[in-house]
């Protein structure tokens, strides 16, 4: 379970039990909550059918099969995300926990979890690996085995803030899977994707492996300009 010995408001300071007040949740579903379709990027679109493609990945289809997520990476989300990750504030983690705890097991097929790797200088800066803490909570609750078939033995440069093509090149080779990801289907678990490309790179490097089907859950999405939300 996520730990943390406050009882304020991350976002405000006011009281709160669960991390979050009942203003500041409420300001977060309104600006942040996503709804209807999403592609298989987990970008939501106007007259978007369940199951089909926005044009990038018409163009270009991941390989991973679908997406899951429930929030786009936007004020006050991504102040959130960013304190954790960047600053170190473990005490978000009770606020996340409650965005995620009625959130159903989206692939009740899903053999493993496994969260996206970050390279160990990474995750040494940092003192933790934000996907492997929140893979651990939502194996905890789904009552699935988290199991890291996946590395990253090459380090790349930061993502954010780097254009797609140089995100596609960085990341060539940057993913290694193990033999126990052969037959398995796989919910790769993340806490934010921008352009996707960290979770395209280790789908094809699990597919390699022989994984027999890869998915992905985000917590929140980065959108283009124009995309929809609630």
């Amino acid at each position: 379970m996520f730990f943390d010995l406050s009882n304020q408001c991350v976002l405000c300071g006011r009281r709160a039990d669960s991390g979050l007040c009942p203003h500041c949740h409420r300001e977060l579903e309104r600006h942040c909550a996503l709804s209807g379709p999403l592609c298989r990027c987990a970008l939501p679109g106007p007259g978007l059918d369940p199951g089909a493609l926005c044009g990038r990945c018409l163009d270009r289809p991941p390989g991973f099969a679908a997406s899951y997520c429930a929030w786009a990476y936007r004020f006050p989300l991504d102040r959130l995300l960013n304190a954790y990750k960047h600053r170190g504030r473990l005490t978000v983690e009770r606020a996340l926990e409650t965005l995620t705890r009625a959130q159903p097991l989206p692939w009740p097929e899903a053999d493993l979890i496994c969260p996206l790797p970050a390279h160990w200088r990474r995750r040494w800066w940092r003192g933790f690996d934000q996907a492997e803490r929140l893979a651990a909570s939502l194996g905890r609750r789904w009552r699935r085995p988290v199991v890291p078939v996946l590395t990253r033995p090459r380090a790349t440069r930061h993502q954010q803030g780097q254009s797609r093509a140089t995100r596609v090149r960085s990341l060539r080779h940057a993913f290694r899977a193990d033999p126990r990801a052969r037959g398995r289907r796989i919910l790769l678990v993340d806490d934010v994707m921008t352009t996707g490309a960290s979770a395209r790179a280790a789908a094809r490097a699990l597919g390699e492996a022989g994984a027999a089907e890869v998915r992905v859950w985000v917590l929140a999405r980065t959108l283009r300009s124009g995309a929809g939300g609630s």
